[in-house]
Parts: C-alpha cells; sequence; structure tokens
C-alpha cells in the first residue's frame, strides 16, 4: 500500500511532457553575468568561463557578444530579463543553441553567493541548478566551482551527438571533441519521446527514449563522424536531429587496415586552392557579309580557382584562367588561313551549400551567383570580324558532388548568364541585339593526401553575341580537359 501511496505522489509531482528539441544541449553559449558589486568581478569571470568552454570541448560554444551588446542597453533590469523565458528563447533561436548558462553573483558582508543555472533551448527547462555559499571572494575559486557543476551536467546530457544527414543506411553525425571517437567504434541510435520535469522547479528530471538502431563508425573528421548502421530493432528508420549513444571502444573488435581516418576536410581550415593546366579544342566563328567564317586549333593555358568556406553552407569563390594558341581556317574564306588567340576567364562570386548529410560527407548541391567576364583576343580583321570583345555579366549557376568511394568524388556545374553584355573593344560589330552563354563542368576529385587531391575536368563553354553591324554574330566554343590538384588551405 505504502509502495502504491509512493507512486501516486511521484506521479503528481513530476509531469511527463513531449519534447521538441531544435538544437543540441551540446551547443552552448554563456549569458551575462548578472553582479551586484558593478560588474567588476563578473566580467573576468565571464571571461574565464568562456575560455574553458572553448577549450574543454564538450560544447560547440556560440559567441554571445551579439546579444550582451543588446543586454547592456538594459543592465539595471538585466537580472529579471534574464529569467523570462521568452527572452531566453529567442537568444537561443538567434544562436542555435539549445543550452544557455546562466550565472549569478550575489554579494553578502565578506561571502558570495554564486548560482548557475542551465536552461534549455525553449527558456523554460532547467537542466542543471545549483547555488552555494563562497567564505572568500575569490575569482579563480568561483570559476572552479563553476566549471565542477558544469562538468556535472556535461555527464548528464543523454546522448554524445545528434544525427545530421542520412543517406539510406549512411548517417553523418556529431562528435564532442571531449568525448573518444575511434574508427571501428560502435553506437547507438535513439528518438526521444519525452522528457519529465519537474513542476515546481522546472527542473527536467528524466528522459524517455526509444531504441532506433546500432551501428559502427567508419569515418571520422572534426566535429562529425559518419557511421554505417547495422541493425535496427524498430520499423522506423532514422531521421535528422535523433540521437547517438557511442558505445564504449574496444580495439580488438575491428580491423584496423580496413579504415582510414580523414583529416582532409577537418572544417576551420580556410578553403580549397586549385590549380590545372588545360588543354582546349576552339572554335571561333563569324558571320561577315558574303558568308561565315570558322577558324579552330587547340590552345593551352593554365587556370586558378579558390572556394574560401564563411561557414559549413555559404562560400565565397574566384576564379582566373588564361589560354593562348593558334587557329586555322576550319570554312568559309579568311583574310588569312591563320591567327593567334588568347582568351581568358575572371570568374567572383558566392553561394549555399545543401548538405543533407553534413559537410563532410555525403552529397553536397551548390546554389551560386557572382559576375564572370570571358574576354577574346584574336588577330584583328575587321572583314572577318576577328578582335579583341567580351562578353561578360551577372552568372546563375547550380553544382553538386556526390562521393563515390571515400577517396574519389564527382562533381559537377552548369552556369548562364541570364543578362550578358557584349563589349566590342576593337571597335568592329554594331550595338547588341543579344547575348548567351553556358558553362558546363564535370569532373573527378581523388583524395591523394590529407591536404592534395588530384583533379580532373571536363569542361564545355559556348559564349556568343548578335549584334546589329557587320558582321552580325560572334560565337566562341570550347571543349577542354583540365588536369592537376586541389589543395586545402
Amino acid at each position: 500500500m505504502n509502495k502504491i501511496i509512493l507512486s501516486l505522489i511521484i506521479s503528481i509531482f513530476f509531469t511527463k511532457i513531449a519534447i521538441a528539441e531544435n538544437y543540441s544541449m551540446r551547443e552552448c553559449m554563456l549569458l551575462p553575468i548578472t553582479d551586484t558589486a558593478g560588474n567588476s568581478l563578473g566580467y573576468k569571470v565571464y571571461e574565464d568561463i568562456e575560455r574553458k568552454l572553448k577549450s574543454d570541448g564538450w560544447c560547440e560554444y556560440q559567441s554571445s557578444s551579439e546579444v550582451i551588446g543588446i543586454f547592456s542597453k538594459y543592465r539595471e533590469r538585466l537580472g529579471d530579463y534574464l529569467k523570462d523565458p521568452n527572452v531566453l528563447k529567442t537568444v537561443a533561436d538567434r544562436l542555435k543553441v539549445g543550452t544557455m548558462i546562466r550565472i549569478s553573483l550575489q554579494y553578502e558582508l565578506d561571502t558570495i553567493e554564486v548560482s548557475v543555472d542551465v536552461i534549455g533551448e525553449n527558456g523554460e527547462d532547467v537542466y542543471l541548478s545549483e547555488k552555494t555559499i563562497l567564505n572568500e571572494i575569490n575569482k579563480d575559486l568561483i570559476v572552479t566551482t563553476v566549471q565542477n557543476w558544469l562538468e556535472l551536467y556535461e555527464t548528464s546530457i543523454p546522448y554524445d551527438g545528434k544525427v545530421l544527414g542520412v543517406l539510406g543506411d549512411q548517417i553523418t553525425f556529431t562528435s564532442p571533441r571531449s568525448k573518444k571517437t575511434a574508427i571501428g567504434q560502435d553506437f547507438v541510435v535513439r528518438r526521444i519521446i519525452s522528457k519529465k520535469r519537474h513542476p515546481l522547479l522546472k527542473k527536467v528530471v528524466e528522459w524517455d527514449s526509444l531504441m532506433l538502431a546500432a551501428g559502427k563508425i567508419f569515418n571520422i573528421s572534426r566535429g562529425q563522424s559518419l557511421g554505417t548502421i547495422k541493425s535496427y530493432t524498430t520499423d522506423k528508420r532514422v531521421e535528422v536531429g535523433d540521437w547517438i549513444k557511442l558505445e564504449k571502444y574496444v580495439p580488438s573488435k575491428f580491423d584496423s587496415t580496413r579504415y582510414k581516418i580523414d583529416e582532409s576536410d577537418s572544417f576551420g581550415k580556410l578553403g580549397e586552392l586549385s590549380l590545372s593546366i588545360a588543354l582546349s579544342s576552339h572554335t571561333l566563328a563569324t558571320s561577315p557579309s558574303g558568308g561565315s567564317v570558322k577558324m579552330g586549333g587547340y590552345t593551352y593555358g593554365v587556370s586558378a580557382e579558390t572556394e574560401a568556406w564563411i561557414t559549413r553552407q555559404y562560400y565565397v569563390m574566384g576564379e582566373f584562367s588564361k589560354n593562348i594558341g593558334n587557329l586555322s581556317k576550319q570554312s568559309g574564306s579568311p583574310d588569312s588561313d591563320s591567327a593567334g588567340q588568347n582568351y581568358g576567364v575572371l570568374k567572383l562570386g558566392g553561394g549555399y551549400k545543401y548538405l543533407p548529410m553534413g559537410f563532410f560527407y555525403g552529397p553536397q548541391v551548390n546554389f551560386y551567383t557572382g559576375w564572370v567576364k570571358y574576354s577574346y583576343n584574336v588577330e584583328e580583321s575587321e572583314t572577318d570580324g576577328f578582335g579583341e570583345n567580351s562578353i561578360s555579366g551577372f552568372l546563375l549557376g547550380i553544382g553538386g558532388s556526390l562521393p563515390l568511394k571515400r577517396e574519389i568524388r564527382v562533381f559537377g556545374s552548369g552556369e548562364v548568364l541570364p543578362f550578358g553584355e557584349f563589349e566590342d573593344s576593337s571597335g568592329i560589330y554594331g550595338s547588341t541585339k543579344s547575348v548567351s552563354s553556358l558553362n558546363l563542368k564535370a569532373g573527378v576529385h581523388y583524395l591523394w593526401s590529407p591536404s592534395i587531391k588530384l583533379l580532373g575536368v571536363f569542361n564545355v563553354i559556348n559564349n556568343s553575341a548578335k549584334v546589329g553591324g557587320n558582321p552580325s554574330e560572334v560565337s566562341y566554343s570550347d571543349t577542354m580537359l583540365k588536369f592537376g590538384g586541389v589543395f586545402t588551405y
């Protein structure tokens, strides 16, 4: 009977609520510290705690400098604002964090009361709440006390990582630096069903989750791991946001010769630089009065392309290339049967990466825009329409890449100029009627070393302009092969 009464009391005092987490509890930020002594000590404590959060690695720390600047305008009521669930939820959504650390320092004569709350992304759930009175007002003692509590909180997080992307039985998930992660390590996938929260304290005291699957890690990089699902325990499939719990690593369970650690794409580096040599089959066609002229030949050149990462999703890019060669008559009656040719490409832009399996693994789809200029210079012949001109303008492009194996990734892209411009530096042509431009690219990367990939590219570029003079049209066509390397910097 006593057990039944106790069960009824527990059911009254603890509520069970559904959960909808957008962010990981391992994505954290530090709220401004409230300090009744004019913030002189609180600022120093803040700096030390922030430094430790960045170095400890149990959470992906997000700087709160943006919101601190806003809170500083409301210093007199800061304590009240930091207890407002709506304010805290707004902060969490703004910084995309699942954990907010709130520290308060209250002076009492020669003592100081230190309290720490770890708040969930909804601004209401309390994951940790600790308070103590220190008999010595000492910054290092305060920092050590807070650090011990945060280490206690870290052990209570019910998962090690969260699923970022799913492709068949392969999944990408986050892995904190504080956790031992190794190739061949086992893991389980769980899905949160509900959490139990104390109705008075609002403190989360228990998590209910369902085990979905078990798998093994076969590739790792900084902050992320790639695993394969080996077995399912239910008919439910793994989804983005599910929990990952790492099993104890046992080296004897796998053959180390089958796996290699891939640090080649460790995020935190600036980007990639591609250097290549090019061989192109180049064609020039014009339409002077009385017929058409077509010249063709091989050109040779070099190309440099770079992609600099702003975040995992956003990047900027640039390209510069130069080709030279000689063209010979293919049809028509040009003034000369041969002509020297050189042309180049200058491109600047930026884009967004769609990453269904995270930054390091799986397919990537790139949407980008920018400005490009294709410059052409042929030995001048006003009769034939040969001279110096260019096609340039605002570009729209889409590209993507797909891994075939760990070392091999294929890629492709296509771009157009919806409002291209034709510039006639030689003064041969009349006003421009229309411009068309198409750039198609396909290639392969081979991972040669952690920081170098071998590159092979097949590239087709077609540019043309219709004008109001004589000749009435000029077009350039390139079918190009490029070979080189991609260097991570």
